[in-house]
């Protein structure tokens, strides 16, 4: 994509920034000295400090301009995103964190992709149908062939067994109806396509397509892609009329109550068999986690931290669907990381003696992916780093201020948070919620028993949508909320206060129309052979139970785990209040512990 004219004025800015910021070799502001008067009171160096907001501004417009195209993790937008956050360390005398330099390297997993020199095969009789990959589908070399069945949204109760399912879906390639009825008591993980086609597959499905007969945009193939054992591909609008025939219909009918095509005396079935053949294997990616440090007068780091990354042209976490655009994440997070960076240059120009921290600074990679930079930061610490870090305060989604009204996560982790915060949110109404778990990079910390803050300025209907623009941007707001975090780390630097750590037991919010609540907090960036625990929620059914953070889940009720989709599977087949079993590995050991599931609570 050219370059438009708001990027050549950014990048233009930043050069600008260059030179005025350049470092002294000291990497601190050079003051003209003055004549020692013992009677003149100490200036507070801490006084008066502010974001520069013209500053936040040009970081902002670089990091959410159209060129850096949604900047999702391995992409030459990510790689943009990481140099200029890079260049603002720079410029603000920072040093790097890590050993190779500011970037610290790690990969991902990212859908999948057709074996060199092969493609997929979807034929009924002499018809080729158009397909798009699906990320969950088997890796296989060999073509399946059995008859076509349609089975409408193919959302199958746990408890449905009876003999005319299976002798529908048995030894069948099942075409699945894409999306779900308009129905509020629907749980959505079982809804879920991965659910359709677990569902499918343990009912003796031997292949999976979804089918989208009004669209031709493919289904998101990004993000951690399970091996689901049968081969799947997805089927358009440009696939509809020949499906329609291999069925011998004009159009597919509404699923009735219930949701499966079961009409045994008039079957949704091919007249001849189909051909189905996914020769893929998984893509991994390469991104960072960008970090540097401002040297303190002691060994404890206080860290500050935004993720980098968004949804690019759009991912299955998009809420936009239907639409292939550009996602510049102008709110989330490039407003996060932009006041991140004028919050370092800020305490960069404090003088190193007024500073009894090293503050670290991190920009994560893969957040949308699940945390997965900020759990690989964690994850990667010596026993001696993670001793010596004090907190974590992060920034995302910090651009749409409204009415001076801040939400501030995190405030029940440690007892001094309340205080400080009174002191520190100068005009802003602070709106605290106690509990350091939460949908972002604070959680990673917050799991390895540091006391966090996580700073939000609320919610928007351009959540997750290409309308996440600069437009929509309040420059000022986010601005202040720096300013709140400037004068907080002021007071932990003044201070010095005990930063006691509290485990927070906060009940789960219902979310998404769950049915159950475990209370587990799933550590995504595990590669293990089902789910791994980042950690329990206090209170909560999975601590009731005995399992603990690091324990990778195996069986749960009646299903195996192997990854999370059937972990997500399996809450379709949970009730409220009745025991089931769980399995967990610990320590290399197996261990079979009994969790009663609770139903979601409202805050």
């Amino acid at each position: 994509m050219a370059y438009s004219g708001r990027m050549r004025r950014s990048l233009a800015g930043l050069a600008l920034l260059l030179l005025a910021c350049r470092p002294q070799p000291d990497g601190q502001t050079p003051t003209t000295a003055t004549p020692a008067d013992a009677t003149a009171p100490v200036a507070d160096p801490w006084k008066d400090r502010h974001v520069d907001l013209e500053q936040l501004r040009r970081h902002l417009e670089f990091l959410a301009d159209d060129a850096q195209e949604g900047r999702a993790p391995g992409t030459p937008g990510d790689q943009r995103s990481q140099a200029h956050v890079a260049a603002a360390f720079t410029a603000a005398g920072l040093e790097p964190a890590f050993p190779g330099g500011f970037c610290q390297p790690f990969t991902v997993t990212d859908g999948v992709r057709l074996l060199p020199g092969r493609s997929t095969t979807l034929r009924i009789g002499a018809a080729e149908i158009p397909t798009t990959l699906l990320p969950f589908a088997h890796a296989t070399d060999a073509a399946i062939k059995a008859p076509l069945v349609y089975i409408g949204h193919g959302i199958i109760d746990a408890d449905d067994k009876h003999a005319a399912l299976r002798a529908a879906i048995k030894g069948a390639i099942v075409v699945v109806r894409a999306g779900a009825p308009d129905d509020p008591h629907l749980d959505p993980t079982r809804t879920r396509v991965q659910s359709k086609l677990i569902a499918a597959r343990d009912h003796g499905a031997v292949g999976f397509i979804l089918w989208d007969p009004d669209s031709d945009l493919p289904f998101a193939n990004h993000g951690e892609a399970s091996d689901l054992k049968i081969p799947a591909l997805a089927v358009g609008k440009a696939g509809t009329r020949a499906l329609r025939a291999a069925f011998k219909r004009r159009a597919p009918d509404k699923a009735p109550p219930g949701y499966m095509m079961l009409d045994t005396k008039d079957p949704w079935r091919s007249s001849v068999p189909a051909t189905l053949h996914t020769p893929v294997e998984r893509v991994t990616l390469s991104t960072c986690n960008m970090g540097a440090v401002l040297p303190g007068n002691g060994p404890r780091r206080i860290v500050i931290g935004a993720h980098m990354d968004h949804l690019g042209l759009g991912t299955s976490g998009s809420l936009a669907p239907g639409q292939q655009a550009v996602h510049n994440g102008a709110d989330d997070n490039a407003s996060g990381v932009a006041t991140m960076l004028v919050v370092a240059a800020a305490l960069a120009q404090v003088p190193r003696a007024a500073r009894p921290y090293t503050a670290l600074f991190l920009a994560f990679g893969a957040e949308e992916m699940g945390l997965l930079g900020s759990r690989h930061f964690v994850d990667s610490l010596t026993p001696e780093a993670r001793a010596a870090l004090l907190t974590m305060v992060n920034f995302d989604m910090v651009g749409r201020l409204k009415d001076n009204s801040l939400v501030v996560a995190g405030v029940g982790t440690s007892s001094v948070w309340p205080r400080l915060l009174e002191l520190s949110a100068g005009a802003l109404q602070l709106r605290p919620s106690e509990d350091g778990f939460g949908a972002s990079d604070q959680a990673s910390f917050y799991a390895a028993g540091l006391p966090v803050l996580h700073f939000f300025s609320g919610t928007h209907t351009d959540y997750h949508k290409p309308s996440d623009d600069l437009d929509k941007i309040n420059y000022e707001g986010a601005a202040a909320i720096g300013d709140v975090a400037l004068r907080l780390v002021a007071g932990l630097m003044r201070e010095q206060p005990t930063l006691d750590f509290i485990k927070v037991a906060t009940p789960t919010a219902a979310r998404g129309g769950f049915r159950v609540s475990l209370g587990t907090v799933p550590d995504y960036a595990a590669k293990v052979d089902g789910v791994q625990l980042a950690d329990v929620r206090t209170g909560g059914p999975a601590a009731a139970a005995g399992l603990q953070a690091g324990d990778i889940i195996t069986r749960l009720g009646t299903r195996d785990i192997h990854n999370f989709d059937d972990y997500m599977a399996s809450f379709g087949e949970l009730k409220p209040g009745v025991a089931v079993p769980v399995r967990v590995q610990r320590a290399g050991a197996a261990k079979d512990l009994t969790i009663t599931p609770a139903a979601p609570q409202q805050r």
